[in-house]
């Protein structure tokens, strides 16, 4: 009753700070009650249907204010419309914004709070699994002019991770790649699925073509989840050991959506980190360069934040238990 009160009051706290945000974005005459109701009505599509490609449209329209650039925009828009003169500390917060997010040693900082807990010792030391899943979505690029082969992306370890784990297992773990049709391309099929790209890297890193199984219609981490089960479950694995492939920043909420759809015995192996392990050798040497604003921190920064907001919605959905915070 608690857990279901505070996300309550979690959606409605959400709610006023969108709906504040909005009338002092929009101009008044615009913003009647038929468009807040619009909104609402909106709001409400999104939190039933994810995965709908409008819908994840207006999320990110949504929570746009809420990450690194669209809140410095956000706040220069506000600062236009009363006058810089009136505006100083709105202009002050937006470049204080702009320039902590994109500080390298700060985003270091953040990095590591977000990693810090992708998995425990117990888990690093655990070798053999009976399944070995890759949440890969987003890890490559299609083999499409002018490009000659398949190209990983900067979450791409992830695959030579998967291959990595499958080669010194022993015991010829079922490997599941998880991936769905890339949704910023239409025509070929088989091109569009990013699943089968996968299937190949794999293939040619040496995993034997009857022990890969393909996810090719989950598009986000919860439909992935439920897809695995089932496969597992037809396979009479769910009860056993599944290793779980997937960036660090987000391993934490990948296992915990993983055991709430019933895989109890999911163990975390993080992979694309983004931060340097306190007093290891060699460590990370701070220099004048950490101190220069870059675009490579402003993305790090960024994706840790959008993983926070994505974690407070799948909270907020029930997805997660409030420890994940």
């Amino acid at each position: 009753m608690f857990l279901l009160l505070t996300q309550v009051l979690l959606w409605l706290l959400i709610g006023v700070l969108i709906y504040n945000l909005f009338r002092r974005v929009i101009p008044k005459e615009y913003f009647t009650l038929l468009g807040g109701l619009l909104l609402f009505a909106l709001i409400v599509m999104a939190f039933f249907s994810p995965t709908n490609p409008v819908v994840s449209t207006l999320w990110n329209i949504l929570s746009f204010p809420l990450k690194p650039v669209g809140a410095t925009i956000v706040l220069l828009s506000i600062a236009l419309r009363k006058g810089l003169e009136k505006s100083k500390n709105l202009v002050l917060a937006a470049l204080l914004i702009m320039l902590l997010s994109s500080t390298p040693f700060f985003t270091n900082l953040l990095a590591a709070s977000a990693e810090q807990r992708a998995f425990t010792p117990q888990e690093a030391a655990t070798q053999t699994a009976a399944a070995i899943v890759v949440l890969g979505q987003g890890t490559t690029e299609p083999n499409l002019p002018p490009r000659t082969q398949i190209q990983l992306t900067d979450s791409g370890d992830r695959i030579l991770y998967a291959a990595q784990l499958y080669r010194t297992s022993g015991n010829n773990p079922l490997v599941i790649v998880s991936a769905g049709p890339r949704t910023n391309l239409e025509g070929n099929q088989s091109q569009i699925n990013e699943g089968n790209d996968i299937r190949t890297l794999l293939l040619q890193m040496g995993v034997p073509t009857d022990r890969i199984v393909v996810d090719s219609n989950s598009t986000d981490l919860r439909s992935s989840a439920v897809a695995v089960e089932r496969i597992l479950r037809e396979r009479g694995l769910a009860n056993r050991r599944v290793f779980l492939v997937s960036s660090a920043f987000n391993s934490r909420r990948a296992q915990q959506t993983f055991r709430d759809v019933g895989l109890t015995n999911v163990v975390a192996k993080p992979t694309n980190f983004f931060r340097f392990q306190s007093g290891a050798t060699p460590r990370l040497r701070l220099w004048y360069g950490s101190f220069i604003p870059s675009v490579e921190a402003l993305t790090v920064s960024t994706r840790v934040v959008e993983e926070f907001l994505t974690s407070v919605y799948y909270y907020l959905r029930g997805w997660l238990a409030p420890g994940i915070f």
